[in-house]
């Protein structure tokens, strides 16, 4: 019974993503700090801490409807008091498109279905809806 514990919380340590350590980000108008965190989908990706902070920034920015965000510095041993917020990679993404900018493709078997619908339309309407 143990071993299956063992077993089940180690399976569940693993299957959760790496956080990186917390950063404290400051924004201005409106004001706010927060304590924010990369959310990494795998180990493979080793994304440096200056990078890390320069996404959290950019993401609450743009979330948050703020002017500006900054990386604010904490003392050895210091504390961040703010909103804890988790950014990931596709958020990152996200706040560097243009607002109203679709970033969605099509995948190949979506358009395999669509061809199909429309190609088997105009067989039963006798090619009338061609």
């Amino acid at each position: 019974m143990y071993r299956a514990i063992v077993v089940a919380s180690v399976i569940a340590a693993a299957a959760v993503p790496l956080r990186a350590a917390e950063m404290c980000v400051t924004c201005e108008q409106p004001a706010a700090t927060y304590r924010c965190s990369v959310e990494l989908p795998s180990d493979k990706y080793n994304i440096a801490p200056q990078l890390q902070g320069e996404m959290c920034a950019k993401v609450l920015a743009k979330k948050g409807e703020h002017h500006k965000c900054a990386l604010l510095p904490v003392a050895e041993g210091g504390k961040c008091e703010g909103f804890a917020r988790t950014v990931t990679i596709t958020d990152y993404q996200r706040a560097l498109t243009p607002a109203g900018e679709e970033t969605y493709e099509i995948g190949a078997l979506e358009k395999v279905q669509r061809n199909m619908q429309d190609t088997w339309l105009c067989m039963t309407s006798m090619f009338k809806d061609c």
